[in-house]
């Protein structure tokens, strides 16, 4: 009999990656499709959800062909997806509007009325959650204010991944994780913030009820199935948001380890066993794909997508491989600074409106030195969210690096260096869609439980990469001059701005 395989997928920012594996745990295929966002005006950023649907296709397709499956074996499937961001749908269940994803800048002043109206003690104390451009809620209330006919028409928000289940399934339905991250839920009891949405005139109807990640949600309809080249009936589980996925990917299902990942942003993510926020709301707390854990995230905006500006602004064509390349070359950026705030930033500042900047130039910088800097500055950025959580008492034993930065040796050792810890690389090829993969075995029963996924699915770990004591004394004192660029381009900002 052939070995059952477990699919799962996720629908990122910029791409959409499909992984299967056996219900030992072996990675079979591994397939992506790539996307851009669109920029209908500055600071908006939005997708066609049907972008989505045709690189589900095209990866679902070359995953399955990689791994020489029949898709026949193809026994469950699941989700996981970018956060914040919502679809619009019809009572039909037809899209209303583009998706507004989680870079979006434009309810910069919605959110300055959430915190006015409601202030940051009462959101914490409803949602253990801040609130930032880009989330569901202040895109919801400039809907609300500017498209009046979008909102007559919309009869649910959902999730980016939900919409995909959606298609898939027939069933239009939530899931807790990723409802967490939409700034309107209450993640202590795992229900919707009723109180937040009256206070805004939210229409509760639109806000559907939440399901746990390992439940099954359904099965591939005949459209489904077809979408993914695999037969109708097949379960699709709720699955979860793509932070919560790869943090069981990587085994961060207790309390201690901390994954730190750099992709189009930047996250730290750990595991704690109750829904403790930061007063200051820095962080960020959601429910976990674990029964009786929360997982807590610090995040920066612009991480791989500073090196991808660098590039294709000044460097196309020239593989990131090379540009790391060039910079490893380098002690260090010997002087130049890298704010990387190129559409805001979250962790610690909260600030939509601050921009990216070099600082430090003389004519012996060169192209390697700007590459140095803009890494440098995303692992200085992904710092200030680790000091965020270190000054929260959250334990820190252990790193573990994933995405596009556990890629290039340079991206490990400026992790171990700036952090001053020992940075353990996963050898996860894709930990989003890798849990997804295991969140499906978990639901459709292959999985005792979390624990079970990842023993079955964890490989043997190559050695941490270690600090080195002369560049940790530099990084350092490097950090403190980092620091000061903020303020420093925040008050040219207001001087820019003033009559």
């Amino acid at each position: 009999m052939n070995q059952p395989v477990l699919m799962g997928i996720d629908l990122g920012t910029s791409s959409l990656k499909v992984t299967l594996i056996d219900t030992r745990g072996e990675p079979l295929g591994l397939a992506g499709c790539e996307y851009n966002f669109d920029m209908p005006q500055p600071g908006w950023s939005e997708q066609d959800p049907a972008v989505w649907l045709a690189a589900c296709r095209q990866a679902a397709a070359q995953a399955l062909e990689r791994a020489g499956i029949n898709a026949e074996q193809v026994q469950a499937v699941g989700l996981c997806g970018q956060m914040h961001g919502f679809v619009a749908l019809d009572r039909r269940g037809a899209v209303v509007r583009p998706a507004i994803l989680w870079p979006d800048q434009r309810s910069a002043a919605q959110v300055r009325r959430i915190y006015q109206e409601i202030g940051a003690e009462q959101l914490g104390a409803w949602t253990a959650n801040p609130v930032a451009t880009g989330f569901t809620l202040p895109s919801w209330l400039w809907v609300m204010e500017h498209e009046p006919d979008t909102v007559r028409k919309t009869a649910c928000l959902l999730q980016p991944k939900d919409y995909l289940r959606y298609i898939l399934t027939g069933e239009a339905s939530v899931e807790a994780s990723d409802a967490s991250a939409t700034s309107l839920f209450d993640v202590a009891h795992c229900s919707w913030c009723v109180p937040l949405a009256q206070a805004f005139g939210i229409n509760p109807e639109i806000l559907l009820p939440p399901h746990h990640a390992c439940e099954i949600a359904g099965g591939l309809t005949g459209d489904g199935a077809s979408l993914l080249g695999l037969r109708p009936g097949v379960p699709v589980i709720y699955g979860s948001n793509d932070q919560v996925a790869t943090a069981l990917a990587l085994g961060i299902i207790h309390p201690g380890a901390v994954s730190c990942a750099i992709s189009t942003g930047g996250t730290v993510v750990t595991a704690v066993e109750s829904p403790v926020y930061d007063p200051a709301l820095r962080t960020s707390t959601f429910c976990h794909a674990v029964p009786g854990l929360w997982e807590m995230q610090a995040a920066t905006l612009s991480a791989g997508l500073c090196l991808k500006w660098l590039r294709d602004q000044l460097l196309p064509g020239v593989p990131y491989q090379q540009l790391a390349d060039m910079a490893a070359n380098l002690p260090h950026a010997e002087g130049v600074f890298f704010l990387p705030h190129l559409v805001g930033e979250r962790t610690p500042y909260m600030d939509p409106d601050s921009k990216a900047g070099f600082w430090g130039f003389s004519l012996r910088h060169t192209q390697a030195h700007l590459v140095r800097a803009v890494m440098e500055g995303v692992v200085f950025s992904l710092r200030e969210c680790l000091d965020v959580m270190e000054g929260l008492g959250i334990p820190t034993r252990q790193v573990i690096a994933i995405g596009g930065g556990a890629r290039h040796p340079l991206w490990l050792q400026l992790m171990a260096d700036i952090f001053n810890l020992p940075i353990q690389r996963s050898e996860v090829q894709d930990g989003a869609s890798m849990g997804a993969a295991m969140l499906a075995g978990i639901g459709a029963g292959f999985f005792p439980d979390m624990q079970g996924a990842y023993q079955a699915a964890a490989r043997p770990a190559p050695a941490p990469v270690l600090p080195r004591t002369e560049a940790a004394a530099h990084y350092a004192r490097a950090y403190q001059v980092y620091r000061q660029l903020y303020p420093a381009f925040k008050s040219l900002d207001r001087d820019q701005a003033a009559p």
